[in-house]
């Protein structure tokens, strides 16, 4: 076994490697290459910096690593069948870490699938500590519908991605890579490059962050930012800036949904906290769990 920088394969080797890895996992969560390509862009993940895993001719594992500033994120970490219980996954974790440390990142974080023992032994035999648990949570379309809390509205002021930018630049809270100032930059970086590429990519695909402000009657405040395409609202956040936090999130998100009522949502990686009661109040249910993990001083 031999491993190589991603960057030595093409987008389509490494899409099938990656479905390979995931064919029996708890979530599988398969790609093809335009939305790898999206991910790599959206979450700044420098392939001469991963690694595949390659036996002879075959692909048996590989992983991705991320950069930003002073801190690393590994991802789609995975091995395939025919690779397993050799020591493949180990050994990809070695060498990311060691191009961690290379790259100067003292903080390396991660996430791994709640229920998914091997991996999360894994991680913690590499010292890597459990921070919090975040939420994978989807909402259908036309959800029924709280009146009460859309009549409380005084105020809504409508922005967009640039305005956005700002109020992400402000929060308050902890954000994770998935959610972080620099993904929400790079939704604008996603449209450019694929487009002066000339990829073959839905124009509606490619839209910007919009976002609302609202004061509440009760003088309750916060915002909302999210990513429209034409069958789903992804990339949403929510910030509740003074009020009630369940009260506060369940109404930016009832005026989110009328703004949008056809459209099917997807959210990732929200705190379990009073936040995530106002996801629920929404209409939004939990699909699955993420475990953050950090790993922290990777630098001697």
């Amino acid at each position: 076994m031999i491993l190589l920088p991603a960057s030595d394969f093409t987008i389509e080797e490494l899409t099938q490697a990656y479905n390979q890895t995931r064919t029996d996992y708890l979530i599988p969560m398969p790609m093809n290459p335009a939305r790898l390509q999206e991910y790599m862009l959206l979450y700044d993940v420098e392939l001469n910096k991963s690694r595949v895993a390659r036996d002879g001719d075959n692909i048996v594992g590989l992983g991705m690593l991320g950069k930003r500033k002073s801190t690393g994120w590994i991802t789609r970490l995975g091995v395939l069948p025919n690779g397993r219980r050799k020591g493949v996954g180990g050994a990809i974790l070695d060498a990311l870490l060691a191009e961690a440390q290379r790259c100067n990142l003292p903080d390396v974080w991660l996430e791994v699938i709640h229920g998914n023992q091997p991996a999360h032994e894994l991680f913690q035999k590499y010292q890597f500590r459990q921070t919090r648990e975040l939420i994978v949570a989807r909402r259908p379309p036309r959800t029924a519908r709280n009146m009460s809390i859309i009549k409380d509205v005084r105020k809504i002021q409508y922005l967009q991605h640039d305005e956005m930018l700002e109020l992400h630049c402000r929060r308050r809270e902890r954000t994770n890579w998935l959610n972080g100032i620099e993904t929400m930059r790079n939704v604008r970086r996603l449209t450019n490059v694929l487009l002066d590429d000339g990829d073959d990519y839905s124009r509606h695909e490619l839209t910007h962050l919009s976002g609302i402000v609202v004061e509440f009657s009760d003088g309750a405040q916060g915002w909302v930012s999210y990513q429209a395409t034409t069958l789903q609202l992804k990339r949403i956040c929510v910030e509740v800036l003074c009020g009630d936090p369940a009260r506060t999130t369940a109404g930016l998100l009832e005026l989110l949904h009328r703004l949008h009522s056809s459209q099917d949502a997807a959210v990732e990686n929200i705190p379990d906290d009073e936040a995530w009661l106002g996801f629920k109040q929404a209409g939004y249910f939990e699909v699955f769990r993420r475990i953050e993990m950090v790993r922290e001083s990777v630098v001697e």
